[in-house]
């Protein structure tokens, strides 16, 4: 399987464990194929642990493998290379200049660029919703069995094939922590783009809780953490359109 674009790519960077990730960015590091046993020595990791991460990033088609000359007497060795997460033409690159470009925008045509994020995430979090085929969640009666600890697992699921590595919440079952955000450059992080990240994470919620909850956002020292806490507002569901 190869690449095929940002839509390929980012839902599968997004499904990456946290071992293929770190893989797949020791790889991204080289502009030339790199060997097997120098992933390793890179990710401080015995070689036969690193080949399984290497085996699932082949079949999403996020690195290629091409065959190294042979040094000396010795047999032919593979080398692995990725062109999804470096390289200008990369779509994870495409990604970053539209939202460089996009925030740049924003700070020159608004008087409130951080209320231009959020809304403008809110945007984004419709469109995620209608590309993953959400059901509209207002339409039919809701589940005597909802609990907001499941729903939540399921945000978190939906949020990290978006590319905001969404995590559990090692002790508050109805809250998830954010460690990444895609519309950041790493570079120069901008505070807008943390705001669209918190306008399309609210829309996600707003769509799909029925009005029996809310996000809270506490953000961390590093601004690219963030937790998010979902907040009974003691209402009754919305009533199904």
């Amino acid at each position: 399987m190869s690449a095929s674009g940002i839509d390929h790519i980012l839902p599968a960077i997004g499904s990456l464990t946290t071992a293929q990730q770190t893989v797949l960015a020791a790889v991204s590091g080289h502009q030339d194929p790199v060997r097997v046993a120098d992933v390793a020595r890179e990710c401080g990791l015995h070689v036969n642990t690193v080949r399984q991460p290497l085996d699932v990033l082949l079949e999403l088609g996020l690195v290629e493998r091409e065959q190294l000359p042979a040094g000396g007497r010795g047999r032919p060795a593979w080398g692995y290379v990725s062109r999804a997460l470096s390289g200008p033409a990369s779509s994870v690159e495409m990604l970053r200049h539209m939202a460089r470009s996009t925030i740049a925008w924003i700070r020159a045509t608004t008087g409130d660029p951080i209320a231009a994020g959020i809304e403008l995430g809110h945007h984004l979090g419709d469109d995620a919703l209608a590309t993953a085929r959400v059901p509209d969640h207002d339409v039919g009666d809701i589940s005597p069995d909802f609990e907001l600890a499941a729903h939540m697992a399921k945000i978190r699921v939906f949020l990290t094939a978006f590319g905001l590595a969404a995590e559990p919440h090692p002790e508050l079952p109805t809250a998830l922590v954010l460690r990444d955000c895609p519309y950041a450059d790493p570079a120069a992080p901008d505070p807008v783009a943390f705001a669209i990240r918190q306008g399309m994470v609210e829309r996600v919620v707003e769509r799909t809780a029925r009005g029996m909850a809310t996000p809270t956002f506490r953000d961390d020292d590093d601004p690219w953490v963030t937790t998010v806490v979902l907040v009974p507002t003691g209402r009754a569901p919305r009533p199904a359109s």
